[in-house]
């Protein structure tokens, strides 16, 4: 019977079993095996990064900003001289808070009206550090006012997870976990997903 993955430690021991790992399987992250351990140590990361990199629609969020700072309507001319505590870094007319679960931001667009827009158009912005808070605040600088991000969240819940995600995530949790593991080194860990694929195929196709 097919198991599903409900939780990070299905993910895991679906990892450790595609490169044959012979020891004992993981309860949880937590249960102190050497698998779990290891596992422990690159998970969060791995995940991360697979979704950070693929633009998965799970993982897409469109969530309006929160406005931290904004320039003058009038301009820097005294008696308004810039400051960094309460106006964005020139030439940008708007200062955005990072949202916590974002991993990429994939564009930025104005709150829609009552019409929609059928002519949208990409809007520049960028992704800074502001040094004027303590610490160092991730800040999103563009010139749209009342902005919208779309976005690359975080997702950690495995049922939430499209299939063809928690295949490749495997895979690259194999990846990283075999070397340690079974001192397979990386290439023949390919070698052998791609053996498991090929006669997956062969299966399907008979």
């Amino acid at each position: 019977m097919t198991t599903s993955i409900t939780s990070p430690a299905d993910a895991i021991n679906l990892a450790l079993t595609r490169f044959g790992y012979k020891g004992r399987r993981v309860g949880n992250l937590f249960d102190g095996s050497d698998a779990a351990s290891t596992a422990l140590d690159i998970y969060g990361q791995t995940r991360d990064a697979m979704q950070r990199d693929n633009d998965y629609g799970f993982c897409e969020r469109n969530v309006s900003l929160t406005l931290l700072k904004q320039a003058p309507v009038a301009g820097y001319f005294p008696p308004n001289p810039w400051s960094g505590t309460t106006n964005p870094p020139p030439p940008w007319f708007y200062e955005y808070a990072y949202p916590d679960d974002c991993l990429k931001i994939r564009s930025i667009k104005p709150v829609p009206l009552f019409v929609q827009n059928y002519d949208p158009r990409p809007i520049v912005f960028t992704v800074e550090n502001d040094k004027y808070y303590t610490p160092p605040r991730r800040v999103i600088l563009c010139d749209v006012a009342d902005a919208m991000a779309v976005y690359t969240g975080r997702v950690t819940d495995p049922t939430t997870w499209d299939v063809s995600f928690a295949e490749a995530f495997c895979d690259a949790l194999g990846r990283r976990l075999a070397p340690t593991l079974a001192n397979l080194d990386a290439a023949k860990f390919q070698a052998a997903i791609e053996g498991i694929q090929t006669k997956n195929a062969a299966e399907t196709e008979g």
